[in-house]
């Protein structure tokens, strides 16, 4: 059984068939019309957030495995089915459950010694009161992802409408409020093997400039660390072993650097990055973070041996207008100069897009590399200028500002 039915899980599904010819794969996702679909053999229309529906399924199908790959919700039922049926899994769900709520995250993190912001905890109801937190604050949703319900607010007359807002995101109510960090944004793809931690890939995420939410519009890559950073970011990596009481896992890592390399973490999960990172870590160093994943949950020690390429490159997401997406315009062309390496579609021709306001908003992705950073960043204006995402009136949505190198 497999959680999910994006690009991600695509891979998933062909990794699973490749080790195991004879598997039948049963996909699960509460939309009928995911990509995945297509690849699986049979597709049961269930919410992933529902524990006791899928558990039901896991049940009734008599499955051996049930995997996941890139969400943080989806691994929590993971490790909840796999736990009732005694499943392979290389989490519990305790484990899980302490890894995707931002609270119980955080909480684990000050008392173990892992560099953190300072954050409260408002409950529906609650007084809002900061106490000593320091503006600008950043409000999120406990139990959300994908940069739905992140607001970073200035002052304390910004504070309720921004609760309120964030509040329309999260299932529980409960918000988490934290200061602000001032730095770049490392996201780190690592693997704790045997206690022993390996720094697989690093990237910077680029957000979508004078906002007050954290969309993401760029990734990219970073072909190596300092060694002071590196060794930094090692130790984070083996104290979250100890105070989260997990080995053999991946760890996907977001943290701000500041211009004195000292490193602020903002959360962390047991799992690698969505957004076609798995392509990203396989194309640049490598390591193919599903077989990783596979191999530890059958009990296998995955074999983690990076080995990056000394180049520019960045996945570029597309955002557009409100409209339907109907076609990408000069893509072929795109691919056979050179300019484009790969594409990511994450959303099916056909898709009404409402806005471009969070990550799940994006309908493409494109894989650009160069020799350095100056050709990397003539060939994203050069692909910015060919590109079109159409509607079905053949009229050009594409936010060509928020794609623009700047």
């Amino acid at each position: 059984m497999v959680l999910a039915g994006g690009n991600d899980q695509i891979e998933l599904i062909k990794g699973l068939r490749n080790r195991f010819p004879d598997i039948e794969i049963i996909l699960i996702d509460m939309n009928p019309n995911v990509r995945a679909r297509e690849f699986a053999d049979r597709m049961l229309v269930i919410s992933t957030m529902d524990y006791d529906k899928v558990l039901e399924a896991a049940r009734t199908e008599n499955i051996d495995l049930i995997l996941s790959a890139c969400g943080d919700q989806p691994m929590r039922t993971m490790a909840y089915v796999s736990e009732k049926l005694g499943l392979p899994c290389y989490l519990s769900f305790e484990q899980a459950e302490s890894l995707t709520n931002k609270v119980l995250m955080k909480h684990k993190m000050l008392d173990g010694g892992i560099p953190t912001s300072h954050f409260r905890r408002f409950r529906p109801g609650d007084k809002v009161d900061i106490g000593n937190l320091a503006f600008p604050l950043v409000i999120k949703p406990v139990d959300n992802n994908g940069s739905k319900g992140i607001i970073k607010v200035h002052s304390i007359e910004e504070f309720d409408t921004a609760v309120n807002e964030a509040r329309s995101f999260t299932l529980c109510g409960d918000l988490l409020v934290e200061e602000f960090k001032e730095g770049e944004e490392f996201s780190v793809e690592a693997f704790l093997r045997g206690g022993d931690p390996i720094i697989v890939f690093a990237s910077k995420n680029r957000k979508i400039k004078n906002r007050n939410t954290f969309t993401i519009c760029r990734n990219e890559y970073v072909p190596s660390l300092s060694p002071s950073l590196e060794k930094k970011i090692k130790d984070i990596v083996v104290r979250i072993g100890k105070v989260y009481g997990v080995d053999n896992v991946p760890l996907l890592i977001q943290m701000i650097v500041d211009d004195k390399e000292n490193v602020s973490v903002i959360e962390f999960s047991a799992r690698t990055g969505g957004g076609s990172k798995l392509f990203f870590i396989r194309e640049m160093c490598g390591v193919d973070v599903i077989d990783n994943l596979i191999d530890i949950t059958i009990g296998k020690i995955p074999d983690v041996t990076p080995s990056p390429i000394n180049e520019s490159a960045v996945i570029n997401y597309v955002y557009t207008e409100p409209g339907v997406f109907s076609a990408i315009e000069n893509l072929k062309e795109l691919k056979e100069s050179g300019l484009v390496k790969a594409t990511y579609l994450y959303k099916p021709y056909g898709t009404r897009i409402m806005s471009s306001n969070y990550s799940s908003d994006r309908p493409v992705g494109f894989l650009i590399t160069a020799g350095n950073t100056k050709d990397l960043a003539d060939k994203i204006d050069a692909v910015n200028r060919e590109i079109r995402i159409l509607d079905e009136n053949g009229k050009d949505i594409m936010r060509h500002d928020i794609f623009a190198y700047k």
